[in-house]
């Protein structure tokens, strides 16, 4: 009875998926991101995003995602996504900024 090859190579990992993002302050040109922790933080933004009322600043913006987006996850990442995912929903017309000082965004979709 002959033994069954084994492998001393370790196992592939399964291929990251990618998204293409956008950003609202470079039109025209997108970036590659991880498709999972996209949308996840995709998802969380949306939800924390007021639909009404003036909107929330910078920093309320990134308490909020702070909140939504656990640490044990996403470490120090947190900030970058929520702001990854800022631009690319701005981009694509789902949040604005008001123009005021400070500057504020509120979901419009």
């Amino acid at each position: 009875m002959a033994k069954a090859k084994t492998s001393t190579k370790a196992a592939k990992k399964p291929e990251k998926r990618i998204v293409q993002t956008l950003n609202v302050n470079a039109p025209g040109k997108t970036y590659p991101r991880d498709a999972d922790k996209y949308e996840a933080a995709r998802k969380a933004f949306l939800k924390v995003m007021p639909k009404s009322g003036p909107g929330v600043t910078q920093a309320e913006m990134m308490a909020l995602m702070k909140k939504a987006l656990p640490a044990a996850t996403w470490g120090t990442t947190q900030g970058w996504w929520t702001k990854a995912v800022q631009l690319d929903a701005e981009a694509r017309g789902e949040v604005i900024r008001d123009g005021g000082k400070p500057l504020r965004w509120k979901r419009i979709k």
